[in-house]
């Protein structure tokens, strides 16, 4: 049985180098696009991004969290995730519907053979406030919002062997009852 998801989750993996290559606009509006179809809370869509294009910003968003902000050291795009976090009636799944739609970017990504990666921002500590808070004042996000994470996207530098269907523990799985 042919399984198109199945075989680009097999290929997708973490890639933290990127090669120096600038990303065609139309490929990265194309995964906005697929971002944007991200199922949400109640259909709230309370899930917004700021797409970063610019080296020395991407370089600036990476400095505001104290460790692992590097990840994005390299990139050509990063996709900054936040959530309207102000309306409560919006904001009770806000980590689930950012998560889902950050998936999305990653999974997009693979799509166009470009290398990505997941950079956690809730909770982590930046230089002299939290992650979200100094992201939040560079890029002039409004109050309102929380930065979940960033996505990191490049032409990729390094190239990791793709999953197989023997490294699926399927022991994990658990029909009908545990």
């Amino acid at each position: 049985m042919e399984n198109k998801l199945l075989e680009l989750t097999l290929q997708r993996r973490s890639v933290r180098r990127y090669k120096n290559t600038r990303i065609d606009d139309a490929i990265i509006e194309e995964i906005m696009k697929v971002a944007l179809t991200a199922p949400t809370s109640f259909g709230h869509k309370a899930v917004e991004f700021v797409v970063v294009r610019d080296s020395e910003v991407i370089r600036q968003v990476g400095e505001c969290k104290s460790l692992g902000g590097s990840q994005v050291s390299g990139a050509d795009t990063v996709v900054v995730t936040m959530v309207k976090t102000k309306d409560k009636r919006q904001s009770e799944f806000w980590i689930e519907d950012g998560a889902i739609a950050s998936a999305y970017v990653l999974l997009a990504a693979e799509q166009y053979g470009l290398g990505a990666c997941w950079v956690h921002i809730r909770n982590r500590t930046g230089n002299h406030k939290s992650s979200d808070e100094e992201i939040r004042k560079l890029l002039g996000v409004p109050d309102g919002y929380t930065v979940l994470n960033l996505v990191a996207i490049g032409e990729k530098a390094e190239i990791k062997a793709p999953y197989t269907e023997d490294d699926l523990d399927m022991s994990l799985v658990h029909y009908g009852s545990f």
